[in-house]
């Protein structure tokens, strides 16, 4: 996987609608032994926009331009406050869309795609 994009995928799915598009994902990437992309999915809007609002996805598109760099440099570009940047950044690493190690924060995908559909029946 040394040389393969990384790709996140975020969805919108019911519980259900999870279940039944997670198990074809990983049996054809069983079975071709290939890198298949990493997916989040969220239950609702709601749960989806508590975790990505417009703050949070402003810190990842700029940490995309940046790359690896500290929490406090990452706040001075984004001209906030680095307590408030440490708490989304920590939000943004407990759902997996942000990394952290020895040499600061960085988002670790080449591509994210967001993807969901609104429908009267959900509402």
């Amino acid at each position: 996987m040394t040389n393969t994009k990384r790709t996140l995928e975020i969805k919108i799915l019911t519980e259900e609608q999870a279940m039944q598009a997670s198990a074809p994902r990983f049996l054809d990437a069983w079975n071709k032994g290939e890198y298949a992309g990493e997916y989040l999915t969220f239950t609702s809007p709601g749960m989806f926009f508590e975790v990505i609002n417009a703050r949070r996805w402003d810190l990842v598109v700029k940490l995309q331009k940046l790359g690896k760099t500290s929490i406090r440099e990452l706040a001075r570009q984004v001209q906030r406050d680095v307590r408030r940047v440490h708490d989304d950044i920590k939000i943004l690493i407990e759902h997996g869309i942000v990394e952290q190690d020895a040499g600061g924060v960085f988002v670790p995908y080449d591509e994210i795609h967001a993807d969901f559909t609104l429908t009267a029946e959900a509402a």
